[in-house]
């Protein structure tokens, strides 16, 4: 053995292993002090980014008129849950009165979008646009699976008044501004009841009649419409941005409107029943956006005192 060399291997590792012992200590609580902080960066940030990812959209949902059938904030929800698994923001519709979203809204509880039917007060000052995503439209049936309306009159007339709808107002351009007014459901078993021979109603009505299985004939009322389902953004910023996306994406989802019995403002196709009569119409008067106060009952003054010129201003 070469003792001389094997002396001076021990004499070095004794000289300088503390300080290497030293060295690799420091190095590694270094290595600590970076990589903690590091990883707890990261873990925040992911938990940051996954609350950011986790925005629930408020959408109100408010039923001014009556729909087709199902519900239309079960839609919204549907579509929402697919936006959803889209862009990983939750979305949340809430059927509310419009009653009581003046209240919430005037409180400062606003959501992130509202849908609401066209001719609604309330709620202008709280948007800047609207897009109508679907519609419904009047109509005029009869029990009778051959007549040809033409004998319609004010006397053989009953009007379904619906919600917060302009009814007399289509019975208005109709010539039929005359007739009984009755609350949907107690329009249409008057009809079923023989009480009238025709009922003006709208697609809800259809669904009824047809639900009862009996044969029916139905005329489009083309003279005016105000079954305008329509939405709106209330956010700011990234919620905003959000709600814009899932309105575009509610667009895109329009040949499913079947689904609930409302039509598509601009595709036809989506039924082959007597609901079809009801596609592709355009109408002489409509109201289609958010009004005031002020104007709601404007309007309805005007419908009420039978002024159909006035009406047809009013509506320009």
């Amino acid at each position: 053995m070469n003792f001389q060399a094997y002396f001076a291997v021990k004499y070095y590792m004794r000289k300088y292993l503390p300080k290497i012992k030293t060295g690799i200590c420091l190095a590694l609580c270094l290595g600590i002090c970076i990589a903690v902080p590091c990883i707890a960066f990261t873990k925040n940030n992911s938990r940051a980014a996954s609350s950011g990812e986790e925005i629930v959209l408020r959408i109100w949902q408010i039923d001014s008129f009556e729909g087709g059938r199902g519900s239309r904030a079960d839609f919204l929800q549907s579509v929402g849950n697919r936006y959803q698994e889209k862009v990983g923001s939750y979305v949340a519709v809430t059927s509310i009165s419009a009653d009581a979203a003046r209240v919430n809204l005037t409180n400062g509880n606003i959501p992130d979008a509202i849908s609401y039917g066209a001719g609604i007060y309330g709620i202008e000052s709280y948007i800047s646009s609207y897009k109508t995503w679907c519609r419904g439209g009047y109509c005029f049936l009869s029990v009778d699976a051959s007549a040809d309306f033409s004998d319609v009159s004010s006397d053989n007339t009953v009007i379904n008044e619906g919600k917060d709808n302009l009814a007399q107002a289509a019975a208005l351009f109709c010539g039929v501004g005359d007739a009984k007014t009755e609350k949907s459901t107690r329009a249409y078993v008057s009809l079923i009841n023989g009480e009238y021979k025709y009922l003006l109603g709208t697609q809800r009505d259809i669904f009824r009649l047809k639900t009862r299985g009996v044969s029916f004939a139905v005329k489009p009322i083309t003279e005016f419409n105000d079954l305008y389902q329509n939405i709106s953004v209330t956010a700011s910023g990234e919620r905003a941005r959000l709600a814009n996306g899932f309105i575009e994406y509610l667009l895109s989802s329009t040949d499913e409107l079947n689904k609930i019995g409302m039509i598509n403002l601009n595709a036809t196709g989506l039924y082959d029943d007597e609901m079809r009569q009801l596609e592709g119409l355009s109408f002489e008067y409509k109201l289609n956006y958010p009004v005031s106060s002020n104007a709601k009952n404007e309007i309805e003054k005007v419908v009420v005192a039978g002024d159909i010129n006035k009406l047809k201003s009013l509506l320009k």
